[in-house]
Parts: structure tokens; C-alpha cells; sequence
């Protein structure tokens, strides 16, 4: 083989492999999602109300209660977004639930590993309203990657509408209501996180 073929052919082994590692991953869908995750069964919940869903601008979502013997109720909600334009990009939980009177009052990322190995990040808030409280996690799914950060997930999005021409991603959030130790609630939000990584291979 010539050298400039040799040089054509590595660019697109390059070039395939960076579309590989930016596939669309099936947690980026949320008509992916099953209903028996791990040891939980999900139950639909109602749609959300006109007014939220017009705020939200997603393409698809799923909201959804989980429940399992021995783990708090988990509540899942997946937005799924095809393109970020004005008007219709993913709302971020820590901007959001204070506008629906949720204050964040200890905001945290943990890293997370995924079946194949490689890390994923996640946000963990508590978040409080009134005598109530939740633990929150949540992420960014973009292109098969876990993202926490909200300036890495635009900065993502970006350099992949460039080199890909995508923009398509989701928000994962899960809520787990504090009725023991935040501790236990954020054990189960984990356990369940997990859980969900592994039904979206």
C-alpha cells in the first residue's frame, strides 16, 4: 500500500472510531426504557400537564415510579431531545427545581462506572421543599458518554454538532424521597442508576 493510501486509510480508522465512541446510546431514547430494570417494576405516570411539557420542549420523555422489595420508590424521568435549538434544549434539575419551589441545599458529582468500564459523572443533589425532602440524581446522556457537568455538556454538544452534526441528547433524573437518612436515599438512587446503565447497553 501506497504511503498516501496508508494515510487515507488511517484517517478513516480514526474517524470511524470516533463515531463509534459517539453512538447514540439507548439512554439517550426514552422509548428504550424498559419497564423491569434490575429488580425494579415501573409504573407510567400520568403526563405532565400542558403547560410543563411546553416549558420542557422535549421530543419524547418517560416519567416513570419504580418500585422493588427492600428499596425506597424511585422516580425516573427521561428527556429526550433530537436537536438543541432556541426554545427546546435540555433544562438543567439544579436551575429548574427551584422555580418549582425545590431548593438544592447540598449539590455534590460522583463518578460512576459502566458495564463496558469506562466512567460516567453524576449530579447528586438534596434537594428540600417545605418538611420534604429528595435525594437527586442526575445526568446528561450525549452520544454514549455520562455527563454531569452543565458547561461540559454544552461544550460537548457543540464540538459533536461540529464533527458529527448531531445535537440530539437526554437529561436521566431520578428523585428518591428522604423518609430515613439521605444516606439510604442516596444508596437507592445509586443502586437504581446502576441498575439503568446495565438495561442500556
Amino acid at each position: 500500500m501506497s504511503p498516501a493510501r496508508a494515510f487515507a486509510a488511517s484517517l478513516l480508522m480514526i474517524a470511524a472510531g470516533v463515531v463509534a465512541a459517539a453512538r447514540p446510546s439507548a439512554d439517550e431514547r426514552p422509548d428504550a426504557t424498559p419497564l423491569a430494570i434490575g429488580v425494579w417494576t415501573g409504573v407510567d405516570q400520568p403526563p405532565l400537564d400542558a403547560e410543563t411539557e411546553r416549558v420542557l420542549a422535549a421530543d419524547s420523555y418517560v416519567n416513570r415510579e419504580y418500585s422493588a422489595p427492600g428499596h425506597a420508590a424511585v422516580g425516573l424521568y427521561v428527556a429526550y431531545y433530537a436537536q438543541q435549538r432556541p426554545g427546546a434544549s435540555i433544562h438543567s434539575p439544579l436551575h429548574c427545581l427551584p422555580g418549582t419551589g425545590w431548593e438544592p441545599s447540598d449539590v455534590a458529582t460522583l463518578t460512576i462506572e459502566r458495564p463496558d468500564g469506562t466512567l460516567g459523572t453524576v449530579r447528586r443533589m438534596i434537594v428540600r421543599k417545605h418538611l420534604d425532602q429528595a435525594m437527586v440524581l442526575y445526568w446528561y446522556a450525549i452520544h454514549g458518554r455520562m455527563v454531569a457537568n452543565e458547561f461540559a455538556s454544552k461544550a460537548w454538544l457543540i464540538r459533536d454538532g461540529v464533527a458529527l452534526g448531531r445535537s440530539d441528547a437526554s437529561l436521566v433524573r431520578i428523585v428518591v424521597p428522604i423518609t430515613g437518612s439521605a444516606e439510604a436515599a442516596e444508596r437507592d438512587g445509586l443502586a437504581f442508576a446502576r441498575a439503568f446503565i446495565a438495561s442500556h447497553p
